[in-house]
C-alpha cells in the first residue's frame, strides 16, 4: 500500500495493519463491516474477524463484490480449503470460531454478522427453543447469490457514511439479508427450552465472570456455582450453549485480549501473558500460534508494517 494511499483512505473507511480498509455499521452486537484491498499483493490478517465481530454465538456470511483468488484460511488452527471467489460469491463462517486468512489477491467484500438473538427474531419469530446452524460449506467454488450481492450494494452508501446512514432502512436491509440467508444456506434445529443449555441468566454471568478473571486461574467448580449447577452438569450445559467447552472458550478469549494488549509495543510479551492467565510467555506463544497462525511477536510485527 503507498503511502498517500495510507494517508488519504476512501470515505468513511479505516487503514487496517495487515494491508487493507474498512467501513463498519455497528448496531449492538450486529454488525455490518466491508474490507476491501485493490492491490494484488500477498496479505496474512490474523485478527480481524475477532477485533471486528468478536468471539460470538453468530454466523458470519461474506459477500464478495469483486473477483478474488483464492487463498489460505484457518478456523482455529485448522486449515480450511478455499475456491475461488467471483462478484456475488458468498463465504460462511461460525463466529464461535476464530479464523486466520492468508491472501494473494486484491478484494472487496461485505461481512454480515448475523447473531442467533437476530435470526430467532426475523427467521424463527422469536422462538428461544430454535436455532439456525449452518448447512452450506463454509466455502463452496461456483456458489453465486444475486440477492446478497444486490443488499450488500444498497448499504455501500451507508458504509462510506454512518453518520449519515438512514436506521430504518439499514435494519431492513439487514433483516432482509438475514432471512434469505437462513432460508437459503441454513438449516432450524429446535430444541426443548433450555432443557441441556445455560439459561440467558447463567450465560451472562458467567460471560462477565470469565471476563473479569481472565488472569486468573478459572476452575470449573466456580463457574458451575455461579450457574448453580454442579460441575458436571454445567460442562455439558456450556458446550450445549457456545458449542465448545469452557477451557476451549476461555482460551479463545484470552488470545482476543492477548490481540488487544499486543498493540501497546511497550508491554513485554511475558507480562501479556500473565495479564492474560497464561502460565508464561512459552505458554502464551503456543496457544497464540496454534489458534491465529502466527507467534505473538510476528503478530505484533505485522501489525507494525
Amino acid at each position: 500500500m503507498s503511502p498517500q494511499m495510507r494517508a488519504m483512505p476512501p470515505e468513511g473507511a479505516s487503514y487496517y495493519r495487515a494491508g487493507f480498509f474498512r467501513q463498519a455499521l455497528l448496531n449492538g452486537d450486529l454488525v455490518v463491516a466491508r474490507t476491501f484491498q485493490h492491490e494484488r499483493r500477498a496479505m496474512r490478517d490474523s485478527s480481524h474477524t475477532a477485533e471486528t465481530f468478536g468471539i460470538q454465538d453468530a454466523i458470519l456470511c461474506t459477500v464478495h463484490l469483486r473477483h478474488m483468488d483464492p487463498g489460505h484460511t484457518w478456523w482455529d488452527g485448522r486449515h480450511l480449503p478455499t475456491s475461488e471467489m467471483t462478484e456475488g460469491s458468498v463465504h460462511v463462517h461460525d463466529l464461535r470460531y476464530n479464523w486466520t486468512s492468508e491472501l494473494v489477491d486484491a478484494f472487496d467484500c461485505v461481512h454480515f454478522s448475523f447473531p442467533q438473538s437476530l435470526l430467532r427474531k426475523v427467521v424463527l419469530e422469536g422462538r428461544p427453543d430454535a436455532r439456525i446452524e449452518i448447512a452450506a460449506p463454509s466455502f463452496e467454488a461456483g456458489r453465486s447469490d444475486d440477492t446478497l450481492l444486490h443488499l450488500a450494494r444498497s448499504l455501500l452508501p451507508g458504509l462510506a457514511r454512518p453518520q449519515e446512514v438512514n436506521r430504518l432502512f439499514a435494519d431492513h436491509v439487514i433483516a432482509a439479508a438475514a432471512s434469505h440467508f437462513a432460508a437459503t444456506y441454513g438449516s432450524v434445529r429446535v430444541t426443548d427450552r433450555w432443557r441441556g443449555r445455560l439459561a440467558p441468566w447463567q450465560e451472562a454471568r458467567v460471560l462477565e465472570y470469565l471476563a473479569a478473571h481472565l488472569d486468573t486461574d478459572i476452575s470449573i467448580s466456580e463457574l458451575a456455582a455461579i450457574c448453580r449447577q454442579s460441575p458436571s452438569h454445567f460442562a455439558r450445559a456450556f458446550r450445549a450453549t457456545m458449542g465448545m467447552p469452557p477451557h476451549r472458550f476461555l482460551l479463545g478469549k484470552r488470545v482476543g485480549r492477548a490481540m488487544e494488549l499486543l498493540t501497546h509495543q511497550e508491554i513485554p510479551l511475558s507480562e501479556i501473558a500473565v495479564a492474560c492467565g497464561f502460565a508464561d510467555q512459552s505458554h502464551l506463544t503456543r496457544v497464540f500460534s496454534r489458534t491465529v497462525g502466527v507467534s505473538p511477536g510476528r503478530w505484533r510485527q505485522q501489525r507494525k508494517s
